[in-house]
């Protein structure tokens, strides 16, 4: 089934087991280890990402929604923006219409959030992740704010057969080996310029130490790689801090690995000797040691 919308907005036997076992032993034990953390990052994110829908808005959207479901497309065109009232719109309307299951959705989530102010004119950009028996069905909504007056700017369907928070969610399964290099990197970075900065603390710097770590502490060039996809992108006027990161823009949004290469601790290394040469050693006292007459 396709998307439909009032707008386009955007998917040798016994090696061969021995091998597989010991891929299935290092994703259980990695997921062991990130497990907590990735259950904490996601109570914080869930919190904070409930703060930032506007609770007017959403639930205008959402009733747009179920008049859509009930084909009651006459309370529909009067909230319609200007640009989306056409001869168009009641055979639009009616094509995403027939998108949604008839049936009353186990759930609704908001999956989206986004909130742009200019002058006196908000934009509401709301998604909505919609559950049924069969499927689930993904809703974008763009929603203005003009004089008081709220209206619709945009709508999108897109029929799924999986919930985002499984599509994106943090596995090996069906990964390649650019994923497990990423997944490497993002570990032996971090802890290669720790341990540089651990170093330099240490290290003798005749003077301005604190540019030297900070200069170690950041990793320049950034590398984003998108897990779920496995989309990658280089950004040359970028940083990151201890070389590596990562995060996700919302609950269930994909995780995206950000890493960077860290110039500054490679250098330190390179020049640290410099920093640790042999002191000079003291003059010796004159008849102390040499030849003698006996």
């Amino acid at each position: 089934m396709t998307p439909s919308g009032l707008f386009d907005t955007d998917a040798q036997v016994r090696p061969r087991m021995r091998s597989t076992f010991l891929s299935a032993c290092i994703q259980r034990t990695i997921a062991a280890l990130l497990l907590p953390i990735l259950l904490l990052a996601g109570c914080d994110q869930d919190a904070m990402f409930e703060k930032l829908v506007p609770a007017e808005e959403a639930a205008a959207a959402k009733d747009v929604v179920a008049k859509l479901a009930a084909r009651d497309f006459a309370s529909i065109e009067p909230r319609l923006g200007p640009n989306l009232r056409n001869a168009d719109a009641r055979a639009k309307l009616e094509q995403m219409a027939g998108l949604i299951p008839a049936e009353k959705p186990k759930s609704v989530r908001t999956v989206g959030a986004n909130t742009m102010r200019a002058n006196s004119v908000t934009t509401y950009n709301l998604t909505f992740e919609y559950e049924y028996q069969g499927g689930w069905l993904l809703v974008a909504t763009l929603l203005e704010r003009r004089d008081g007056k709220l209206t619709l700017e945009g709508l999108h369907l897109v029929p799924n057969r999986q919930s985002l928070a499984v599509a994106n969610a943090f596995t090996f399964e069906g990964k390649g080996p650019l994923h497990y290099v990423v997944f490497a990197l993002a570990i032996a970075i971090p802890l290669f310029v720790i341990y540089a900065l651990v170093a330099c603390a240490r290290a003798k710097i005749p003077r301005r130490k604190w540019l030297w770590l900070l200069f170690v502490a950041i990793g320049f060039v950034q590398f984003t790689f998108n897990w779920t996809t496995g989309a990658w992108d280089v950004h040359p006027v970028a940083f990151a801090l201890l070389g590596a990161a990562f995060a996700k823009a919302g609950p269930v949004a994909p995780w995206i690995f950000t890493l960077a290469f860290p110039l500054g601790a490679v250098l330190f290394f390179l020049i640290r000797p410099g920093f640790q040469g042999e002191q000079p050693a003291p003059a010796k006292a004159a008849g102390t040691e040499g030849e003698s007459l006996r």
